[in-house]
């Protein structure tokens, strides 16, 4: 099996894209004819909360899914409607998956030891199942947070390296207040670079045979300065990019976080995609996220080619 860097490669290579859409969505944003079309009143709430969550989504998915190099699940889109969700999270990633597309899983998790491998085990491993081993998400990668230090990432780490998957460690996000602690000064550095450089370091035990590692970092786009040095400290790992469009980030600054082969980079744009209906794009919501995602993927394609 291929590690999951020369994966997300072969992908971006196939799809002519580096875009990644972002499954944020709630139950209140879908479009009020898609409700009344499939609400079914003789069925409970929950029983219509699964369905059309999960047909709005799949619906989205595969209006896009030219344009897109794979999809990241936010969990708490998910999680807010409790064990219902993530019955709906479930299926949503097993039907990208049997689309070939890239599955990133987004639950910025962390905690230490046994904790940290049972988020581990749930999302990127496998889990001992009386006398069997289970893959339950079996996502490509996930994302996680780096505030615990090694202890909390080693055991991700090591599932990466075993089963060919992907970390994507938050570095530098794209919300305002991330200054508040990213920007610290520690030791004559940023406290993002010094994060950078442990994901440097744990990222070096597990690259694939193009030479990138598979433990990346999440940077966001509204951060172009701190990419510079993001990318000095990490020339060989992939950088998840947050933060297009809606939130500040501008497609123009996506060249500041290119590796020297115009390489290393993904782009996860969500709103701006799931709820393109909202822009009056077009009357359809399917036909509404599909030039949306295009559009969105010739504009980066302009900037980073």
């Amino acid at each position: 099996m291929l590690n999951f860097s020369d994966r997300l490669i072969e992908a971006i290579k196939k799809k002519n894209s580096v875009l990644v859409a972002g499954i944020d969505t709630t139950v209140e944003n879908i479009p009020d004819y898609f409700i009344k079309k499939y609400y079914d009143n003789e069925k409970n709430e929950i029983e219509n909360l699964k369905y059309i969550l999960f047909e709005y989504n799949r619906r989205i998915i595969d209006a896009i899914e030219e344009n897109i190099v794979g999809v990241k699940f936010q969990a708490a889109f998910f999680e807010q409607y409790s064990y219902y969700g993530i019955e709906v999270l479930h299926k949503l990633i097993q039907y990208a998956q049997n689309k070939k597309l890239i599955v990133i899983f987004d639950g910025k998790r962390n905690d230490i030891s046994s904790s940290a491998k049972g988020y581990s085990n749930a999302y990127i491993g496998e889990t001992a199942l009386f006398d069997k081993k289970i893959k339950f998400f079996d996502c490509d990668a996930m994302t996680v947070n780096p505030y615990l230090g090694e202890d909390g990432i080693k055991p991700f780490v090591e599932d990466c390296e075993r089963f060919k998957k992907g970390l994507f460690v938050l570095v530098k996000t794209s919300n305002p207040s991330s200054k508040d602690f990213q920007d610290l000064i520690v030791d004559g550095k940023y406290l993002f670079e010094k994060v950078a450089e442990k994901v440097h370091e744990w990222g070096a035990s597990c690259k694939g045979k193009h030479g990138y590692s598979d433990i990346g970092a999440v940077v966001g786009a509204t951060q172009p300065q701190a990419a510079r040095i993001v990318r000095s400290i990490l020339p060989n790992s992939f950088l998840l990019i947050p933060g297009i469009g809606v939130q500040g980030g501008k497609i123009e600054d996506l060249k500041y976080f290119l590796d020297k082969n115009k390489m290393g980079i993904i782009v996860n744009s969500s709103r701006d995609i799931i709820y393109a209906y909202k822009n009056h794009i077009h009357s359809d919501f399917e036909k509404s996220s599909f030039i949306a995602s295009k559009n969105l993927k010739e504009s980066i394609n302009s900037v980073i080619n």
